[in-house]
């Protein structure tokens, strides 16, 4: 179980989100979301060495779709992401800016959890309680 808090007065769910050990940086939790994403901020502070071109299975040099459109991506594979007590280990990420997104939220945002992290798990999300569950 992981406390979230919501964006401003956006509906996003923002969970603290610990990446190869390191953080917290703010995650939003996006079902919609095919997989999980880090920012090119993101990335530089973890050191992330050159990831490769392309996202999601596409071919090299091609965009990730998101809900503002076309978006120029890359992935890496990650030692890990934690959020509460759950914990995805190898995990593979898209890296795409999310500089847009997070003026419009009024919040810095570090990425997204997505359908690889949340696939394996049933998502419980309660509201009044400001928590989110991963249950296998």
């Amino acid at each position: 179980m992981a406390k979230f808090t919501t964006g401003s007065d956006k509906p996003l769910i923002i969970v603290e989100t610990m990446v190869n050990g390191k953080g917290p940086f703010n995650f939003v939790v996006d079902t919609g979301a095919s997989h999980t994403v880090i920012t090119n901020q993101t990335a530089q502070r973890l050191g992330i060495p050159n990831a490769r071109v392309g996202c999601c299975g596409s071919a090299p040099g091609r965009t990730a779709q998101g809900a503002g459109g076309a978006v120029a991506a890359q992935t890496t594979t990650l030692e890990s992401i934690k959020v509460g007590d759950v914990e995805e280990e190898d995990i593979e990420v898209a890296i795409i800016d999310l500089t847009n997104i997070s003026t419009v939220v009024g919040q810095t945002l570090d990425g997204i959890i997505g359908k690889t992290f949340m696939q394996d798990y049933k998502v419980i999300i309660d509201y009044p309680k400001q928590e989110i569950l991963f249950e296998k």
